[in-house]
């Protein structure tokens, strides 16, 4: 099925991002933004270059590893019957992940490998400092993600997204949050990673008579290839399938980032009040759960501007700005509130 092309930008500044990318909410490829990296230097050597060039910031800490059989879609994902996942995870030190990535280079067809969203600075220490992206604060800190030819199925996550391509290719598969009902979901509390995440091990090679919906989903598909020193911004919520498809080194930089929600206070309370949700309504009746959702609709995702005229700006509460105490003071009534 034809998808419709991602939005691009070449020579994307930092000034640039901030007033035309975040504000737009939508995905943007930044085509050679990283360009100037000595990680895609290095990338675009070989196999070997790379990894040695890695392995001089390498500290022999040990990082997560995943490992899949290389049918039936190379993909880290539920089993058929949801009753598992498909790969094998263990903690190994770099060392061991490149000596088996340089094995499985010699093979016609290896098993998928990666480690996965490993923190730069603990990992490989100095790689961070080294390969800077210009258009994020220096406190946003990188990961890392480095395997051969593999998909990561079509999730969401809550942040922000850049991922900076550093070796290889990737392509990106991304939807607006509205596709969630023709994605075919499976739990959030039950997913191959910490993002939720479809049952759909690829998109683009889904039984139609098994996922009908998912062809009125991908109508609305944004798709694009970037290559190493390429970037592409995820805005949160999204959801994002991502396919590694060089046959042996695929390495992939990402910083994730949210705003703060109040002054030394986490913007992390999504996820969680999602959840919350879902187990605090489940056992009305159909009629009084439409009226939550309508109470929701004001007080969570409306409520703004001219709808709050009527209460004085300084006694608007939850409705208004609220301080690191008030909302540490919040957080405190809510614990106390779900503790069983």
């Amino acid at each position: 099925m034809p998808m419709q092309p991602m939005k691009e930008l070449d020579g994307i500044t930092r000034e640039r991002f901030e007033r035309a990318v975040l504000t737009a909410y939508e995905p943007v490829v930044m085509r050679g933004v990283v360009k100037h990296w000595p990680l895609v230097a290095q990338g675009r050597a070989g196999l070997e270059p790379c990894l040695q060039y890695l392995m001089g910031f390498d500290k022999g800490e040990t990082v997560d590893a995943v490992l899949a059989r290389p049918e039936p879609t190379r993909a880290f994902a539920y089993k058929p019957g949801l009753d598992g996942f498909n790969f094998t995870l263990d903690k190994r030190p770099y060392a061991a992940l490149f000596e088996q990535l340089w094995r499985y280079s010699h093979f016609p067809e290896p098993p998928a490998l990666a480690a996965q969203s490993a923190l730069v600075s603990e990992a490989l220490p100095g790689l961070e400092r080294a390969n800077v992206l210009p258009l994020l604060d220096a406190a946003i800190a990188p990961r890392i993600w480095i395997g051969n030819r593999a998909t990561v199925p079509a999730h969401f996550d809550d942040s922000h997204n850049i991922a900076c391509v550093a070796a290889g290719r990737r392509r990106f598969t991304l939807l607006p949050p509205q596709c969630a009902p023709l994605l075919y979901l499976g739990p959030p509390d039950y997913a191959p990673t910490p993002a939720p995440m479809s049952v759909v091990p690829d998109l683009h090679r889904a039984d139609p008579a098994r996922f009908p919906l998912l062809g009125e989903a991908l109508e609305r598909a944004l798709v694009a290839e970037l290559e190493a020193g390429d970037a592409i911004y995820m805005p949160p919520l999204w959801f994002h399938q991502v396919e590694a498809l060089a046959p042996h080194l695929n390495i992939l930089v990402n910083y994730w980032w949210r705003p703060e929600a109040a002054p030394q206070r986490p913007d992390d309370l999504h996820l969680a009040a999602m959840r919350m949700a879902m187990l605090a309504f489940r056992h009305l009746p159909d009629a009084e759960r439409e009226g939550w959702r309508a109470l929701f609709a004001h007080y969570v995702f409306g409520a703004q501007g001219e709808e709050l005229a009527h209460i004085p700006e300084g006694q608007r509460h939850l409705f208004g700005e609220l301080d690191a105490a008030q909302d540490a003071a919040i957080r405190a009534d809510l614990l106390s509130r779900i503790r069983p």
